[in-house]
């Protein structure tokens, strides 16, 4: 697992508990390897079994958004009395893996080229 709930929990404030925020990560992890195509191996072998710190932040800052303002996505603005707020949007080019781009690009230079995936196979 890149992170665990106890290492999660150092770096930011929650309620959820330990099994909904363990399941979390799980799914992250998934999707991170997914997106990358890249299962980490060789990194986790340079690096004593160990994620790089870049991609554990990485997650503590998905895991933030996804704490804060997951149920927010979908809203575009909102206006109580002389109170408005814009949310961010969260279409086209603006998401991936249902995350703002802004907050995947520490995955960039993890990136492998998917190979055998082309037209009919």
């Amino acid at each position: 697992m890149i992170l665990t709930v106890s290492e999660l929990r150092q770096y930011i404030i929650t309620d959820e508990t330990d099994q909904v925020l363990e399941a979390k990560l799980q799914a992250l992890e998934v999707s991170i390897r997914n997106h990358t195509n890249n299962n980490f191996k060789r990194i986790l072998a340079e690096n004593n079994g160990e994620y790089p710190m870049d991609i554990k932040m990485g997650v503590v800052n998905l895991m933030k958004w996804e704490l804060d303002n997951r149920e927010k996505v979908g809203i575009a603005s909102e206006s109580i009395s002389r109170h408005s707020v814009t949310y961010f949007d969260m279409t086209g080019d603006n998401s991936t893996m249902g995350y703002p781009v802004a907050l995947v690009g520490f995955l960039k230079p993890y990136k492998r080229a998917q190979f055998g995936r082309g037209i009919g196979v």
